[in-house]
């Protein structure tokens, strides 16, 4: 059974909800009934909404097929599916609500890194467990790490780690970075400097641009009059297509020798960047092609039940935080949240990203990336080629000392 809200009227149903919850006590994990809910947060409006879609499928595509071979701790998942804004407050909202009112267990889906830490906040009062698919600052499982909150997705030091190893052998010394004016952009700006210069390079221009930004000609602009060797750009969602749009006017990517990108070409932004982005290079969780049984069985049961589709790597990382929990409840044979979460943390399984280690000091997975290039398939359109693949434990960061969960 699928279940929405979205954001109209959102205030009212969430104060009366919160009223009866005051009044009477919460359900804390699904173990009254038959299923085991996972509320999925799903972005509905700004540059994010565009991935609102994939990831819902991902979400419906695993909890079909794990439970179809029995669920978890002998019950059958289900999705709270709910729609907010993309802040802080409303998410928090929204987690709320499918925790105290549809009695989630577990919490995943869309979030940003400014939005991860209200949610992670407030994880102990509800009760709940995070398994975060999206947010990449290092602090979320560094020194804001905390017991019930566990990642999926690479954090910024291991995107970083796969880019050190990757341009170690590509002589490109100078660069210029464009990032959103934001937390993800501005960690992101600011590991590149320090991967750049402990490999003995420079940082010409940093130049940031606000979330939703329609008009890059100025940034095109500066960028253009004195290019660096090369770019590192860190713009998300309809950002990145807006920008690869409007730098082909002015042929901005081709005077540089290399263009970089974190999150900037993604599957779902890809058909309408079109040839714009030819021969960016783009770390990248998860691309079909990607060795491993898993994988392969992913991406041909996702293009049977979506019309022929690829899942792009954002869905990738939802259906593996799906599998993870199954996982974790099979471990723990319960749905006490205790149990569970002593059963995730720690947890080694095989996934559609290949063999995952949801790290127990600081419930960071330990898990692949790969370096991409855009350049032109078998039928002529862009497409991702995989360049090189890292593994998990050649790029991760030892768990931060100042990590007290």
């Amino acid at each position: 059974m699928r279940k929405a809200l979205t954001s109209t009227g959102f205030g009212a149903l969430l104060s009366a909800a919160l009223a009866i919850a005051m009044a009477t006590t919460a359900p804390t994990t699904a173990s009254a009934n038959d299923t085991v809910k996972i509320g999925v947060l799903l972005i509905d409006s700004g540059p994010l909404a565009g991935l609102k879609e994939t990831q819902t499928k991902a979400v419906n595509l695993a909890i079909e097929r794990i439970n179809a071979a029995g669920g978890g701790a002998g019950k059958k998942l289900e999705a709270v599916f709910i729609t907010y804004p993309g802040t802080p407050d409303t998410a928090v909202d929204g987690a709320t609500r499918a925790v105290q009112k549809d009695g989630a267990l577990f919490i995943t889906g869309m979030d940003t890194s400014s939005v991860s830490p209200a949610l992670q906040a407030k994880l102990p009062a509800l009760k709940a467990l995070m398994v975060e698919v999206m947010a990449n600052a290092d602090g979320l499982t560094g020194k804001g790490c905390s017991p019930n909150y566990f990642r999926v997705n690479a954090n910024d030091s291991m995107i970083m780690g796969s880019y050190r190893e990757f341009l170690k052998d590509q002589g490109v010394k100078k660069w210029d970075i464009i990032a959103v004016d934001y937390a993800a952009g501005r960690d992101s700006a600011e590991k590149f400097k320090g991967l750049i210069t402990s490999q003995g390079g420079t940082i010409a221009k940093t130049l940031f641009t606000p979330f939703g930004t329609p008009d890059f000609g100025a940034k095109i602009s500066e960028l253009g009059a004195e290019p660096a060797d090369g770019l590192f750009v860190t713009i998300f969602g309809s950002d990145a297509i807006n920008l690869a749009k409007q730098q082909q006017q002015f042929g901005l990517f081709k005077k540089y020798k290399m263009v970089l990108g974190n999150s900037f070409v993604i599957p779902q932004t890809l058909p309408a960047q079109g040839d714009t982005v030819l021969g960016v290079y783009q770390n990248i969780g998860f691309v079909a092609g990607f060795p491993g049984a898993q994988a392969e069985d992913f991406v041909k049961a996702y293009g049977e039940k979506y019309n022929g589709e690829l899942p792009p790597y954002t869905g990738a990382d939802q259906y593996a935080a799906i599998q993870l929990i199954a996982a974790a409840l099979n471990k723990a044979n319960s749905t006490d949240i205790n149990a569970v979460r002593t059963a995730l943390s720690g947890l080694k399984a095989d996934t559609v990203l290949g063999d995952v280690e949801m790290r127990a000091g600081d419930h960071q997975a330990v898990r692949r990336m790969a370096i991409s290039q855009i350049l032109p398939g078998k039928d002529g359109k862009p497409t991702y080629h995989i360049k090189k693949i890292e593994p998990g434990p050649d790029i991760i960061p030892p768990v931060d000392p100042a990590c007290k969960k």
